[in-house]
């Protein structure tokens, strides 16, 4: 388009330029929205939990709730409480002289031993739900890294038990809405893990403008619909984005410094990013408790592998 004095001239061809960027647009939201739905379809046809998990889970969630009673609910069903002590000494190891589910609770807490059952299904659920995913050993590997380093940081950090458990078991479960986006996409021949350190907190930015969602939203609706606790919850939605101007997660923040731990850092430089120093001194840790964190998970993996 062409000005003369104050008479706009419209080139021919103009009219038909702006046609095809709003047919692109047009195009591009309909996708967005097709794909919205399709996720959100996804999510809402998972599998709930048998009737005993989903009771014990929901139990666990109400305020107030009486740890009695939960326990009551489990020790009044021989093959629950057969199923928490074998992840209990799974999960917390031969070190731990785990008899009964008395013992369970003393040495871990009621609230991640509830957890860890829901969780357990979780898994089970996820392997049949998302086994078109080529790659889905990926997520599992990665979800049990994470873990562990949660786990350590929840230790460096001076954590009780039961909190620093309850983190490490938000890290198992933190990238599931990646799951169901991959597949609600298509893209089920693609690795799993696609988020490099640097871009921790652009990528769920560059999802929602994509998708009008990310994985880590998708990732908390999946909790929400499973009955964990909102502690799990939380971590999952702000593992990307624990700082948010003054708000601070803690749960997110153990999570997306655990990310750093696991990953090679030999020169110091992921740790040195703006975010993540931030993120760190919020958790009262210093750089020498990073490399402590590393060190220590370095010493656990090569152990255990």
């Amino acid at each position: 388009m062409k000005a003369e004095g104050n008479v706009f001239i419209k080139f021919a061809g103009d009219g038909d330029v702006e046609e095809k960027k709003r047919i692109v647009l047009e195009a591009n939201m309909n996708e967005k929205i097709k794909l919205s739905r399709k996720i959100a379809e996804l999510v809402g046809n998972l599998p709930l939990f048998p009737t005993d998990i989903d009771r014990l889970l929901a139990a666990a969630l109400r305020p107030g709730e009486d740890s009695t009673e939960i326990l009551r609910l489990i020790e009044g069903d021989p093959k629950l409480s057969s199923q928490l002590l074998q992840l209990a000494r799974s999960y917390y190891g031969t070190t731990e002289k785990i008899e009964t589910i008395a013992d369970a609770v003393r040495r871990i807490g009621i609230q991640p031993l509830v957890q860890l059952i829901g969780i357990s299904y979780a898994r089970d659920a996820i392997q049949q739900e998302f086994a078109a995913l080529k790659y889905l050993n990926e997520y599992i590997d990665h979800a049990e890294d994470i873990y562990i380093t949660c786990s350590i940081l929840g230790e460096i950090c001076g954590l009780p038990r039961e909190q620093r458990d309850m983190y490490a078991l938000a890290g198992l479960v933190h990238d599931v809405g990646r799951l169901a986006i991959m597949v609600a996409s298509n893209r089920t021949s693609a690795h799993v893990l696609g988020t490099l350190w640097d871009k921790m907190v652009s990528a769920v930015h560059d999802e929602k403008a994509k998708l009008g969602t990310n994985h880590c939203e998708v990732g908390a609706h999946i909790c929400r619909k499973w009955n964990f606790s909102p502690i799990i919850e939380e971590g999952v939605l702000r593992h990307h984005t624990p700082l948010v101007n003054n708000d601070f997660n803690f749960a997110g923040a153990v999570i997306f410094i655990s990310h750093f731990v696991s990953a090679s850092d030999p020169s110091g430089e992921i740790i040195s990013t703006l975010e993540a120093t931030k993120v760190l001194a919020r958790l009262n840790l210093s750089v020498s408790d990073f490399e402590k964190a590393k060190n220590t998970y370095k010493s656990r993996t090569q152990s255990a592998g």
